[in-house]
C-alpha cells in the first residue's frame, strides 16, 4: 500500500453512528471565506502527514525522472508511474490534461501538480493550508502557481480560465453543504465546456471501513478524514440548481469511487 492509499484509510477509532453524533460538528463554509481556524485546523493534519511522509511530500518534482507517454482512459491515468513514489493515483480523462489549464482542489503539498507540469498548459493548486502550500511551492517548477482559498485578489485572474479540475481524496470528505459550496467557489474558475473530476466515495462492504457517513451528516473536527457515501441520487441534489451536468460515472469497487465527470453549463 503506498502512501496515498495510508493517507486516506485511516483506522476507525469508533462507530460510524458515534461520528455522526459528534458534538464537535461545524458549519461548512465557502473556500473564500475560510477562516483563522480552518487554516490552523489544516496546518495541524499536515504537519502530522509531513512527519509520517515526508520523504515522499519533501521530493522535489526534480525526483521523479519519467514523463511517460499519457495513456488512453482515465482509469489508466490512475496507475501512470513517472519514476519515483507510487502511481499517479487521478482519475482524469488524458485529453483533459495534455496541453490544457488544470486547476487542483485541495492540492496540499503539490503531490500531483508537481507531477502534472510536465503534461499541461498551466497548473492552479488551491487549498486550506497555508503550510501545505508553501511546501507546494518550494517542491513543484516554476510553471505551477499556488494560491490560498481565501485570496480572492490571487484567485480571480483564473476566474473563467480553466479548462480541467481535477483532485485526488477530496470529494470523499466532502458533505452535501460542503461539496455545494465546493462546486460554488469552482464555477467560478471553469470555462464553459470545462470538466471537472470528482472523486465521491461509495464503500465497498467487503473492505474494511473507517468513518463511513451519508451527505446529509455534519462535518466533524474529530474526524477530519470520515468519508461520505454518495449515491447517483445524492449526486443529483448536489447538482440541482447548480451549473453543472454529469457527462458520465463510472464505479471503482477497487477504489471504493464513484467517479463522475462534470461539465461546467454555459
Amino acid at each position: 500500500m503506498n502512501f496515498l492509499d495510508r493517507f486516506v484509510r485511516r483506522r476507525s477509532e469508533s462507530s460510524t453512528a458515534a461520528a455522526g453524533e459528534a458534538t464537535d460538528a461545524f458549519d461548512p463554509a465557502s473556500p473564500f471565506d475560510c477562516g483563522p481556524a480552518e487554516v490552523e485546523r489544516w496546518n495541524a493534519e499536515w504537519l502530522d502527514y509531513l512527519r509520517r511522509e515526508w520523504r515522499i511530500q519533501l521530493a522535489p518534482h526534480s525526483a521523479y525522472p519519467l514523463a511517460p507517454p499519457l495513456p488512453a482512459t482515465a482509469r489508466e491515468m490512475h496507475d501512470l508511474y513517472l519514476g519515483h513514489g507510487g502511481r499517479l493515483a487521478l482519475y482524469c480523462d488524458p485529453s483533459a490534461i495534455a496541453g490544457r489549464t488544470v486547476m487542483e482542489m485541495g492540492c496540499g503539498c503539490g503531490n500531483l501538480g508537481k507531477l502534472l507540469a510536465r503534461y499541461v498548459e498551466s497548473y492552479l493548486g488551491t487549498d486550506y493550508s497555508t503550510l501545505a502550500l508553501q511546501v507546494a511551492r518550494l517542491v513543484s517548477p516554476g510553471d505551477c502557481t499556488y494560491v490560498h482559498v481565501q485570496d480572492r485578489a490571487g484567485l480571480e485572474p483564473f476566474f473563467g480560465t480553466i479548462d480541467t479540475v481535477v483532485s485526488r481524496y477530496f470529494w470523499i470528505h466532502q458533505n452535501a453543504q460542503q461539496a455545494a459550496l465546493n462546486l460554488d467557489f469552482l464555477a467560478h474558475f471553469l470555462r464553459p465546456g470545462g470538466l471537472l473530476f470528482a472523486d465521491f466515495y461509495w464503500p465497498d462492504p467487503e473492505q474494511e471501513q473507517g468513518i463511513v457517513l451519508t451527505p446529509e451528516q455534519p462535518l466533524s473536527r474529530a474526524y477530519p478524514s470520515a468519508t461520505f457515501r454518495y449515491s447517483p441520487a445524492d449526486v443529483e441534489r448536489l447538482l440541482a440548481g447548480r451549473p453543472f451536468t454529469v457527462q458520465r460515472e463510472e464505479v471503482s469497487r477497487e477504489m471504493q469511487r464513484r467517479y463522475v465527470v462534470l461539465e461546467r453549463s454555459p
